[in-house]
């Protein structure tokens, strides 16, 4: 019969029972029987908590700014730009600034119905997909997408949400610190919030 019961590290080589009913189930295994057990450290809620807090700092710092035009589109029109005014010599400087205006009228169009949403899930799986902790999956229309792995209790252990934390916090200390800020003692102050993550 197969029983989950959770242990307490009292000593170097010893564990002891860390509930009445892991207490209540070894009492009734007799002396010198033989136990099978598959140990696993289970999640320290407390950290768990911790993570989120250091998101939610990161999350203050980020203002969403974005662009109206895809990067893929961008790339096309200053892809076409260069091949015009390679074939126009001279004439290069004005085709440049002529797509450049066309960019931005095209960008005001398409920002006059856009409203920009301050939303902590995107902003957390960002993180964690920024932090290297992703599946690639592949949709119907042949685009890749990562998707952040999932921080459940049941599905990542603690020595991966450990190095987890880790890499989220250097993502969101790079993240935060490379901003400009208006005076030094706030870069000190926001540099402190952070250390007291580490």
């Amino acid at each position: 019969m197969a029983q989950l019961i959770q242990f307490l590290k009292s000593g170097p080589a010893l564990l002891t029972p860390a509930t009445p009913e892991a207490s209540e189930f070894l009492q009734r295994i007799k002396l010198g029987e033989w136990v099978g057990a598959e140990f696993r450290r289970t999640r320290n809620y407390q950290f768990h908590k911790r993570f989120f807090k250091l998101l939610q700092l990161g999350f203050e710092y980020w203002t969403p700014a974005g662009g109206t035009l895809t990067p893929g589109e961008r790339q096309l029109v200053e892809g076409f730009v260069k091949y015009l005014v390679s074939m126009a010599g001279q004439h290069g400087d004005t085709l440049s600034a002529a797509a450049d205006d066309y960019l931005h009228a095209i960008g005001q169009r398409r920002a006059a119905n856009v409203v920009l949403l301050k939303s902590f899930e995107p902003y957390r799986a960002w993180a964690i997909v920024e932090a290297g902790y992703y599946d690639t999956v592949i949709l119907p229309d042949g685009l890749r997408r990562r998707v952040p792995k999932s921080i459940s209790f049941a599905k990542m252990d603690e020595d991966t949400f450990q190095a987890l934390y880790k890499s989220v916090f250097n993502v969101l200390w790079n993240f935060i610190l490379f901003r400009c800020f208006r005076m030094p003692e706030e870069a000190e102050n926001v540099a402190a919030q952070l250390l007291e993550f580490a």
